[in-house]
């Protein structure tokens, strides 16, 4: 075999594994993507967390919910919004 075509068969080679292993990738991710549980976040409108959160202090100020209730509440809403 020639020089020139052990080279051409290998650049060859070498692109069918690349190809192969970019096709393996995709399927990864695309397998991770359907397991992945969906978030709301990205719809989330920070402002109206915002207000809830408000609410949710006042209504802690008024004494009309406890602490415990109070907390749980809050780390619910600041969950909700992104940094």
């Amino acid at each position: 075999m020639s020089q020139a075509r052990f080279q051409k068969r290998q650049r060859e080679m070498q692109r069918a594994e690349k190809a192969k292993a970019k096709a393996a990738r995709k399927a990864e991710r695309l397998e991770a993507a359907a397991e992945a549980p969906e978030t709301e976040t990205a719809t989330t409108d920070h402002g109206a967390v915002m207000a809830k959160l408000e609410a949710l202090h006042k209504a802690f100020a008024d004494e009309q919910i406890g602490f415990d209730e109070f907390e749980e509440a809050k780390q619910e809403l600041l969950s909700q919004l992104q940094v």
